[in-house]
């Protein structure tokens, strides 16, 4: 994979490059985007949506706190002086998104030109290859993309952080709790194992059922049919129960489709015809 551009290293982060990127990194007008870097998903986003942020009235509200330390920006020159902050800093360097077009041609233009394979592409749609670019231009053109090298770490870490350790404190004193509060855990592991046990009961009355009712009264009937699907909690039980009943083939319906199209298209062309017809005869 592509390595990083080469950027002088700076001994402390500018205060200034951090305010902006901690204003624009969870931006919702950056419209941002994941993308495979170096083997790890990324967010990136368009230099031109993060220059209407810099120039938006949130930004101007939150430059004009006392304790902001966001310069402040009249144009979209002032802007992308701003902007130019983060790659400098490496909180933000360009990138490109690779596809197997711009592999090949850098291959023709230049066989020494270091890109991945094309094995190494991703497959998941709508989550591109992307790769650091050495030329980090800002300006407003729609094929600027940069990604995010900095993580702002969030206030609800730390709380989640604290609360985790609060509970495993907790559960290392469980010895010197009052006798109330042990037999209260009790009673809710007793619970909790209780409907674990009931979830795998019904687990396999289920198959049960279904191996019964696919032979009985084919093609079977499952118990709470979305048990295992992909769905949320409550509508893991929604329906109660339903047939075994395989969707028809996407391609069927398709085609079905373009027949019924062409038969019309056809009918017009007779209908169109006949008037034709029609109009020389008189």
């Amino acid at each position: 994979m592509s390595a990083p551009p080469a950027i002088p290293p700076q001994p402390a982060k500018n205060p200034q490059a951090l305010a902006i990127a901690s204003f624009l990194r969870h931006n919702g007008d950056l419209k941002m985007r994941q993308g495979i870097l170096n083997g790890k998903r990324a967010d990136f986003f368009r230099a031109k949506r993060a220059l209407r942020a810099l120039q938006s009235q949130s930004y101007k509200k939150a430059q004009q706190k006392s304790s902001s330390k966001l310069p402040p920006i009249e144009n979209e020159q002032d802007a992308i002086v701003a902007f130019r902050l983060l790659p400098v800093n490496q909180l933000a360097i360009r990138i490109e998104k690779l596809t197997r077009k711009t592999i090949e041609a850098k291959k023709m233009s230049d066989p020494n030109t270091p890109v991945p394979p094309l094995a190494a592409l991703s497959k998941t749609k709508g989550v591109p290859t992307i790769a650091f670019v050495r030329d980090q231009v800002v300006s407003a053109d729609d094929d600027i993309y940069y990604v995010w090298l900095w993580e702002k770490v969030p206030l609800t870490t730390y709380v989640y952080a604290g609360l985790i350790f609060i509970a495993i404190f907790g559960v290392i004193l469980f010895p010197l709790w009052p006798p109330i509060l042990r037999l209260g855990v009790w009673y809710i592991s007793i619970g909790l194992l209780g409907l674990l046990a009931l979830f795998f009961v019904m687990s396999i009355f289920r198959l049960i059922l279904f191996g019964v009712t696919y032979f009985a009264v084919p093609p079977g009937l499952w118990l709470f049919p979305n048990l295992f699907e992909d769905v949320g909690f409550v509508d893991s039980f929604i329906p109660l129960y339903g047939w075994d009943v395989k969707p028809e083939k996407r391609k069927k319906k398709v085609a079905a489709t373009v027949t019924v199209s062409k038969s019309e298209a056809t009918d017009e062309d007779v209908d169109v015809s006949a008037e034709d017809s029609h109009e020389k005869t008189s």
